[in-house]
Formats: structure tokens, C-alpha cells, sequence
């Protein structure tokens, strides 16, 4: 059993239900570059995280079909291979485990290009990630940035950048004699109910989901300090299919040409997190 069917562990067995197709395209010049058992069955699978983070990824009214930047992104690319989709919704921690088990082809859902992740995986990264702090309006508890979080109770998505983050500035905390309660959840609603209830203090995320959120919230939240580019995303796939890897990059570098991509990142509003290139495995951490 390779490093990366290790890293699988039990995160699976939470990860996977419905799965939802979507209708064909025909072949395009990029279908040949697909390793040949996508091009047989016509079908790129897809796991994408169904926890709600709006506005790249989200669950719909529905409560089935997933919606957001990534998923408009992803049928972009998929169209560009000349290919249906098949996405199988997981939590956040799933993903990676996902594509090490084989039950799909690639990875969406904010996934963060760090060097630790690419023993397992490699990435196609394709928009810029920073971190934000939401709190109530009015910052009651003068929260600027994470040296400002001892002695608070913070918000924080399970499996995410942002949770190691606060581990080590929880050890920073206690090392001066104060204390840094983390809590952690597995959906953004979560996260910001945490911190409309007042049970915590400050909700610490992707800059993306947290301004949404701020924006959505009627005026009950608001940003705290200075969001923070810290890294790039991108898709996941096993390191071990590099022709797969490949025909995604060429398929996004097309979609990029051709305008779909500045479309659809200003649809969602985050044309600041637009890449002016494709890369592979371009960690900044």
C-alpha cells in the first residue's frame, strides 16, 4: 500500500453519498489528452466538498445540487475535455482520502496548494486564497489579527489551513499565559452561526466564504483586520496520473483564454482572486 492509499485513513467512510451526473458534451481537441479510461467512459469524476462555502461552493435549495464558482468552473473545464461530470459530494477532510481511494478523478473544494498536501496529490491551482476574520458588528472584543485571539473563543472549518494556524497560535497563546479556545466545524453555516450566537467570538476562514458571509449577514457582521493572500487553490488529483493532471491544466489554460474564466470569477465577485496563470504544484506554503 503506497504513502498516498495510507493517507486515505477513516476521514472516508464520512465523505461520500448522492451522486449527481451531468449531461455529455461532445469531443473537443482536448478529449485525447485524457488518460484512456476517462475518454471510454466519457465521465470525469468529481468529489467536491458539500460544506457550505459560498460563494465558491455551495449545496442549493435543493439540498442536493451543488452550485458556487468551482462547480461553474469545473463544468467549464469538463466541457473543454468533452466530457460529463459526476460529482460525488464529501466534508472538507474527505477529499484528498477520495481521490487516494479512487473513488473519483479529481478533487474541488477550496483546496489549499500546500507542499505537506503534495506528497499525496498534485494540484492544478487556479485562483489565489487568502484568510479573513469575521466578528459582530461593532468588534466588541477588538480583534485585529491572531496575535489579538488569546484569551477569545474562535471559529474554524475542520481539515483546513486555517485550523493548524490557530493550533500553533493556541501553543503561542498558552506560552504566555493566556488561552485560545478553538472550536471547529464542518460546514461554513455552522461557523457563522457559532458566531452569531455569541458562542464564538470570531470566525477564521477563507477570505472568500467570510466576506460572503459578512455580506450577507444584514449588517450583524462585519471583517476584522486585513484579509491575508496566503495561498494558491486548485484541483487534486493522484500523483500518480500525470496525463490526467496535464489535460485539466490545458483544459483550464483554454477556458482561461477564451474569457470563461474572468466571467465567471466576476459573476461571483472575486475577480481579485483571478490567477493570470495556470500552474501545477505552485505552493506558497
Amino acid at each position: 500500500m503506497n504513502a498516498l492509499a495510507r493517507f486515505a485513513g477513516s476521514a472516508l467512510a464520512l465523505a461520500l453519498s448522492s451522486v449527481v451526473a451531468i449531461p455529455a458534451w461532445a469531443e473537443t481537441d482536448l478529449t485525447k489528452l485524457l488518460p484512456q479510461s476517462i475518454r471510454d467512459a466519457g465521465t470525469l469524476r468529481v468529489v467536491a466538498s458539500s460544506s457550505s462555502s459560498p460563494p465558491m461552493i455551495f449545496v442549493g435549495t435543493d439540498a442536493r445540487t451543488l452550485e458556487g464558482l468551482e462547480i461553474e468552473l469545473t463544468q467549464a473545464v469538463a466541457d473543454a475535455l468533452g466530457v460529463k461530470l459526476e460529482f460525488v459530494h464529501g466534508t472538507f477532510d474527505s477529499l484528498i482520502p477520495s481521490i487516494a481511494a479512487d473513488r473519483a478523478d479529481i478533487a474541488v473544494g477550496s483546496i489549499g496548494d500546500l507542499k505537506s498536501r503534495q506528497e499525496h496529490v498534485d494540484f492544478i491551482d487556479y485562483v489565489k486564497a487568502g484568510i479573513g476574520m469575521a466578528v459582530p458588528t461593532g468588534n466588541p472584543k477588538g480583534i485585529t489579527d491572531l496575535d489579538s485571539l488569546c484569551g477569545k473563543t474562535v471559529a474554524v472549518l475542520r481539515g483546513t489551513f486555517q485550523e493548524k494556524e490557530l493550533a500553533e497560535q493556541k501553543a503561542k497563546c498558552q506560552s504566555s499565559g493566556s488561552e485560545l479556545d478553538v472550536q471547529t466545524f464542518s460546514d461554513t453555516n455552522a461557523a457563522v452561526m457559532a458566531l452569531r450566537s455569541e458562542r464564538a467570538d470570531a470566525w477564521s476562514g477563507d477570505s472568500a466564504p467570510v466576506g460572503y458571509a459578512v455580506s450577507q449577514s444584514s449588517g450583524a457582521l462585519e471583517l476584522a483586520g486585513k484579509m491575508r493572500a496566503i495561498a494558491l487553490l486548485g484541483y487534486a488529483v493522484n500523483k500518480e496520473n500525470t496525463e490526467l493532471r496535464d489535460a485539466v491544466k490545458a483544459a483550464l489554460d483554454a477556458v482561461q483564454s477564451s474569457g470563461k474564466y474572468k466571467e465567471i470569477f466576476e459573476k461571483w465577485g472575486q475577480s481579485d482572486t483571478m490567477v493570470d496563470k495556470i500552474t501545477i504544484n505552485d505552493a506558497w506554503l
